[in-house]
């Protein structure tokens, strides 16, 4: 691979990531800045891409870690300012003094209806929320969940990665979450 591949990859896939870098940000001129750090982060450490993953995922990933380095920044900023104008209490309500969530706060709804799969108004909801997901997320929701397999066994079966895997998982319970929260009326 020579650095003028990188010429091709900024060609093929600089819509692609700005696209999706506008997604995440919903800033465009921030967007295009984001993609260009991506790009030029790329040209510095071009020697150490091995070619293990597509040049989109390597480049996914470098774009990835920037936007998160911009919210990790920005939450630093936002909190140093707001402490220095005397405004605490952000942090402290949500957090124990050694650190920990404040687990009260989300002990509710759901872990006090300990017998909702037991209802049979629920399962229905239930039922209909799992076929809103695509098939493969209801399979694989379904060999984990009902089935107890492993995931390097459900990631062999459905044949994807480790991550890919674990990312159709969390997909898979935040839709479905949403899902039961919308449609649920207890």
């Amino acid at each position: 691979m020579a650095k003028s591949d990188l010429e091709i990859w900024i060609d093929q896939y600089s819509d692609e990531l700005l696209r999706w870098a506008e997604y995440r940000l919903g800033d465009h001129d921030l967007a295009q800045d984001l993609v260009q750090e991506t790009f030029l982060a790329a040209y510095e450490k071009f020697d150490t891409f091995k070619g293990d993953s597509s040049p989109k995922t390597w480049l996914s990933r470098i774009l990835r870690n920037k936007i998160t380095d911009y919210f990790r920044s920005a939450y630093y900023k936002r909190n140093v300012f707001e402490k220095e104008q005397g405004e605490d209490e952000g942090e402290s309500q949500f957090f124990t003094p050694k650190g920990h969530w404040h687990t009260e706060d989300f002990e509710m709804g759901w872990e006090s209806q300990n017998q909702l799969m037991d209802r049979e108004d629920f399962q229905v909801l239930f039922k209909r929320c799992m076929d809103n997901l695509p098939q493969t997320w209801r399979d694989i929701l379904a060999a984990k969940f009902f089935a107890k397999e492993s995931g390097e066994a459900i990631s062999q079966e459905f044949e994807i990665s480790t991550s890919n895997y674990w990312q159709i998982i969390h997909r898979a319970k935040l839709s479905l979450k949403n899902c039961l929260e919308v449609y649920w009326k207890s």
